[in-house]
């Protein structure tokens, strides 16, 4: 039921709110994935024209925290497509990320990666950011304060789990389809 459900603000149920650099290396021909929004699938990120930068400068981002873990929330905060990029990150590869996306790590004694993200991802949460939260009027983003203020709702570990669970099967059926619709049109 809705009333068991408790409200925290966002910086209350996450270890972790932070984005990725804030400038951007110079490229190399080879090395460490550096990634932006323009690197966002519907389900992960897409490597193929990410940029490269040296492994001195990935490991310095690395330090401040520009690098995801799995289970990481990743949010593209900034431009035309603010709070519309949101994916759990599960990849391998361990790319620095630019100032662009937003990284939010779940305390998951209190809150699921994946209750986060399909939270996150519904359509009152994402209004009311737009709303309440998103600010600048040439380049509209969310700044990092925003998203620590930000109430989320959620009902206990166990009940996340089972509402997710439904939530991930469709998502997988979605992503089955459309790897099969996208064989079908080639």
């Amino acid at each position: 039921m809705k009333s068991e459900w408790k409200t925290e603000i966002l910086e209350h149920v996450c270890q972790l709110i932070t984005d990725g650099a804030h400038n951007s290396p110079k490229s190399v021909e080879s090395g460490e994935y550096m990634a932006s929004v323009k690197d966002f699938t519907d389900y992960g990120l897409d490597f193929s024209k990410c940029k490269l930068i040296s492994e001195n400068d990935y490991n310095l981002l690395k330090k401040q925290g520009c690098v995801p873990e799995i289970n990481d929330i990743l949010v593209g905060k900034d431009g035309a497509r603010f709070f519309e990029d949101i994916i759990i990150y599960k990849q391998l590869e361990r790319p620095a990320l630019l100032s662009s996306i937003a990284i939010l790590r779940p305390d998951q004694s209190i809150i699921t990666p994946e209750f986060l993200y399909y939270t996150l991802r519904s359509p009152s949460v994402r209004q009311n950011v737009r709303e309440n939260y998103g600010s600048g009027s040439a380049i509209p983003r969310i700044v990092l304060k925003d998203f620590k203020r930000m109430p989320i709702s959620f009902p206990s570990i166990v009940e996340q789990r089972r509402i997710t669970s439904i939530l991930l099967v469709l998502d997988q059926k979605i992503q089955l389809n459309n790897e099969i619709n996208k064989n079908l049109v080639v």
